[in-house]
């Protein structure tokens, strides 16, 4: 059995800062040491994106410090990044190699007969032009159609961006070539699960025959207004979260771990 583990949006900030009231650096300590303890058996990790929270504005420091609690991790990592990450930045602190032949943050990682695509799927702009919403680029598509033809076995895809309607207000910063995505995605008969964060909440779905995850990830949660009358969206302390993901033959599950609840434990 393949297993693997998630962590997404971790916003990390400078030393000695916080993001939205949160120390984030030490909530993803507290990941990180959940991992060890919990999940040393696990393949490897992934990091789903938004690792910095001011990277799209330049900030550096928080890349080093990313590095730094990487190395804590005991088993190997791999990363993508999302709308708040500057991707010239992560290549200049995580090195050249870090890029893909398309020129950006995706990789290929072949485990125990499964295939693990990890996708960047940040839209390539100036800050004075930013925008948190995703796409792909017509030359990630072409080279995931190209990965996917290669291997006939399961494959799971970890990407930033959510790219199913929610029905709430993030769909505002949707990947916004979703359709695409998708199409692409039906070329191979067996995607497992296609799995991302952004949104700080949990959710499952069908979309067009295959199945879509988000996870709440490791910054603040949000509340999830359905109603059309009420969208405010409210931010919460926790729970940090993240996503184990345990592949066999014939099932590929995904369990949510919360690393930090902030509510007592029942005895």
């Amino acid at each position: 059995m393949l297993k693997f583990v998630i962590l997404s949006d971790l916003h990390l900030v400078d030393e000695g800062k916080n993001s939205h009231g949160l120390d984030t650096f030490w909530r993803l300590e507290l990941g990180i040491e959940a991992i060890n303890a919990r999940h040393a058996d696990a393949d490897f990790c992934v990091l789903a994106g938004d690792l910095a929270d001011l990277g799209f504005q330049g900030a550096v420091e928080p890349y080093h410090r990313l590095k730094s609690l990487v190395e804590k991790l005991t088993i190997p990592c791999h990363i993508t990044i999302g709308n708040h990450d500057k991707r010239e930045t992560f290549v200049s602190v995580f090195g050249g190699d870090k890029l893909a032949e398309t020129g950006y943050i995706d990789k290929v990682i072949d485990a125990k007969g499964h295939r693990v695509i990890l996708l960047d799927s940040v839209l390539s702009a100036d800050v004075e032009e930013y925008h948190h919403g995703g796409q792909l680029a017509d030359v990630q598509l072409s080279w995931l159609k190209e990965r996917l033809a290669e291997h006939a076995g399961p494959v799971v895809i970890v990407l930033h961006h959510h790219a199913n309607p929610l029905h709430t207000a993030v769909d505002r910063i949707i990947l916004q070539n979703g359709a695409e995505f998708v199409e692409t995605l039906k070329t191979h008969n067996d995607i497992r699960q296609v799995i991302a964060g952004h949104v700080h909440y949990t959710s499952t779905a069908l979309w067009h025959g295959i199945p879509f995850t988000t996870l709440a990830g490791s910054h603040y949660n949000v509340t999830v207004p359905l109603n059309e009358s009420e969208r405010k969206t409210e931010r919460l302390w926790g729970p940090a979260q993240m996503a184990v993901v345990l592949c066999e033959d014939y099932q590929t599950l995904v369990h949510f771990g919360n690393y930090l609840d902030g509510n007592p434990v029942l005895s």
